[in-house]
């Protein structure tokens, strides 16, 4: 016991004299009301009422820590003050006139935080004060084991209860947005029990300390409830995820990008592990754990892990890197450097890509990100260039018949476009003259443009032959003047009026060309 006299002091002596007094074996309330600032009985009710709350709250006061210097300063605040508790800081002791007190705010704070703790009274042990109530099992009367007992069995009533009316109210809101599926459903109604079993953990939390256990015995209960609830918490965020996700599929199901369809599972992992982290970050730092401590080792340890596993980290956030600037889809042909081919499957660390050889090749995506990419797979239209090289004896009239024809060709053609064609006669090669033929194709894959590709070059064929026009080719050619007597060859058309016979029933030979090759 702390000598009256001495009981300012120090904020060892308050804290002591204030707690050694309200101990059974030694209760004087009315020397614990020294500790306060006020008068006797005033002080006594506010003592009475201050060791409640740290009962009921749990809280050990570990007396060898608490500063027994009259000249004690916080380091923090740098001044005349020492908290009890860092988590509950309204209970605290201060140097008021060179003595030490429970502070002002303490005082003026203990009533409202009474009733918080006890909203319905600390009086229900008046009820049980027969013998037989008062037998002990491990330290704790029966009455109060009774009472955990019913109040275990109501929040098992309320908890369902709660689930029920969840399911009821929140079940048909998300019903009408999102896709009815089993999986859906079965997660609507985990979310609805969760949150039933949440809020009954915490009927039981509010009402219990009414039953004023012993200390031990709040500190286990109030750990233990503060763990669950955490991860109820936890498992509550994770449906409601899994939700969030069931209507961002619905949403990427109905976009024409099927790199979504990729992307979202990977980012729902990530989403989980990020709300499991957060939540055992606060379960650890709910048990007093250094948090800070742990993070700053975690940091230091995941800088030496990324510093040793340089390409791994770099592919991370290339495949991060790709979902966001989306480049490709899947099924896009794509190319760069020496790699082309048809993307399947965007993962975490590679891209696989099925090459136009039809073997499969593994992109790192750190370095498909620093890439130039070709997306072939976005082409809108697909260019067809080519020139042509005919032989320099063809004169300029069978020329001029000849790309006329062509172009007439890209009209007739089904897959062309017919505002973008180009043929003209382009330059003098060295063996040929080059005419360049230049235009586009509308179709929607790689074969159709093949397709395409061959009718037109196999009418400008036919067309050659019926006009007379040859193709060149890197050669050297004798020319010998004709010997009298020799028959000459059919001269050629000599303007267009007389080439136009030959012109017209070509096209028409190339048109029943083309309804074939359709039909085919």
């Amino acid at each position: 016991q702390v000598d009256s006299l001495r009981v300012h002091d120090s904020p060892y002596s308050v804290i002591y004299n204030h707690l050694y007094n309200l101990q059974k074996e030694s209760y004087h309330p009315e020397l614990a009301a020294l500790s306060f600032q006020t008068d006797r009985e005033t002080g006594t009710t506010l003592a009475i009422q201050l060791k409640q709350i740290l009962d009921a709250k749990g809280l050990y006061v570990d007396l060898n820590r608490v500063p027994a210097q009259s000249g004690y300063k916080d380091s923090l605040t740098k001044e005349a003050i020492y908290f009890i508790d860092r988590d509950n800081p309204l209970i605290y002791v201060e140097q008021i006139d060179s003595a030490w007190y429970y502070s002002r705010t303490t005082v003026e704070a203990i009533p409202a935080l009474h009733h918080k703790v006890f909203p319905f009274g600390t009086q229900i042990a008046v009820y049980f004060q027969a013998p037989v109530w008062q037998i002990k099992m491990f330290a704790i009367p029966l009455w109060k084991w009774l009472g955990l007992l019913v109040l275990l069995l109501a929040s098992a009533v309320f908890s369902r209860l709660i689930g029920w009316i969840s399911n009821r109210t929140i079940a048909p809101f998300l019903q009408r947005h999102l896709e009815p599926a089993p999986e859906v459903n079965n997660a609507i109604l985990r979310l609805s029990r969760l949150l039933g079993l949440w809020v009954g953990l915490h009927l039981f939390w509010f009402v219990f300390p009414m039953l004023q256990l012993p200390v031990w015995a709040n500190a286990v209960l109030v750990k233990s409830l503060g763990i669950l609830s955490a991860f109820f918490l936890i498992f509550i965020v994770n449906q409601l995820v899994r939700i969030l996700f069931f209507k961002l599929q619905k949403i990427a199901g109905g976009t024409n990008n099927t790199l979504d369809n990729q992307f979202l599972p990977l980012l729902r992992r990530l989403a989980f592990f990020l709300v499991w982290t957060l939540g055992i970050i606060y379960i650890l730092d709910f048990l007093n754990v250094n948090v800070t401590a742990l993070l700053a080792g975690i940091s230091i340890g995941g800088l030496a892990i990324a510093l040793a596993a340089q390409d791994t980290v770099k592919n991370f956030f290339g495949s991060i890197m790709i979902f966001v600037d989306k480049p490709f889809q899947i099924g896009d042909a794509i190319q760069f450097k020496d790699v082309g081919g048809v993307v399947e499957e965007v993962g975490i660390r590679s891209t696989r890509i099925r090459t136009f050889a039809n073997s499969l090749t593994y992109v790192p995506n750190g370095m498909l990100a620093d890439q130039i990419v070709d997306n072939l797979g976005l082409r809108v239209y697909r260019r067809f260039k080519t020139e042509i090289g005919i032989t320099y004896d063809t004169p300029p009239v069978v020329i001029d018949l000849f790309v006329r024809g062509i172009r007439a060709i890209l009209l007739q053609h089904t897959y062309t476009r017919k505002d973008v064609i180009e043929v003209h006669l382009n330059n003098f090669g060295s063996s040929s003259l080059n005419i360049l033929l230049y235009t586009f194709f509308d179709v929607p894959d790689w074969g159709t443009e093949l397709k395409s590709r061959h009718e037109l070059m196999h009418a400008i064929m036919v067309l050659a032959g019926d006009l007379g026009v040859r193709f060149a080719f890197p050669t050297q050619t004798l020319h010998i003047e004709e010997f009298p007597g020799k028959g000459a060859t059919t001269p050629p058309p000599k303007s267009d009026r007389d080439g136009e016979p030959a012109l017209a029933r070509s096209l028409e030979k190339i048109g029943v060309y083309f309804e074939e090759s359709g039909k085919n």
